[in-house]
């Protein structure tokens, strides 16, 4: 849904969330090949702790899908949501992969930077963003979406 997204509408933009800077990167690679084939447009880059502080206003000026972790997103994005008022006005959607790993006092802190983002979306004007968690092993899939993203069970 991503990169049709992209393709109808040059300004959509999209957050991907991942546990750790070693699968965003893995991921990155497939990502952008698939962008390659179906939209040539769009870029794809990651954002972590081992971006160059001068490459991030480029990552989140050109960047339509950005792989980071909710580490980064909370100490980079969220903390100088100013600086990144433009991409934050434009997501589409926010995916949350391997969201199993997200329960007890890290899956609580995980789920205070989504509700944080979600506020921020919206007060930057970003509508109708969907949220989409990943994960092959989350035993009741509803119930732990809605306590990690703040959304009604209903909604998901």
């Amino acid at each position: 849904p991503i990169v049709s997204k992209v393709a109808a509408d040059a300004h959509a933009r999209a957050l991907l969330l991942f546990p750790t800077k070693a699968l965003a990167h893995d991921q990155l690679r497939a990502m952008q090949a698939a962008a390659d084939a179906s939209c040539a447009h769009m870029l794809c880059a990651t954002l972590d702790g081992d971006t160059p502080r001068v490459d991030r206003p480029t990552v989140a000026a050109r960047a339509h899908a950005i792989l980071t972790n909710p580490d980064m997103l909370h100490a980079s994005v969220l903390r100088a949501h100013s600086e990144w008022a433009a991409l934050l006005s434009h997501v589409t959607i926010v995916v949350i992969d391997e969201a199993h790993v997200y329960t007890g006092a890290f899956g609580s802190h995980v789920a205070m930077v989504i509700r944080r983002l979600r506020r921020l979306l919206a007060l930057y004007g970003a509508r109708d963003v969907r949220f989409v968690c990943c994960s092959a092993t989350v035993a009741n899939a509803q119930a732990h979406m809605s306590a990690l993203t703040g959304l009604a069970a209903a909604d998901i």
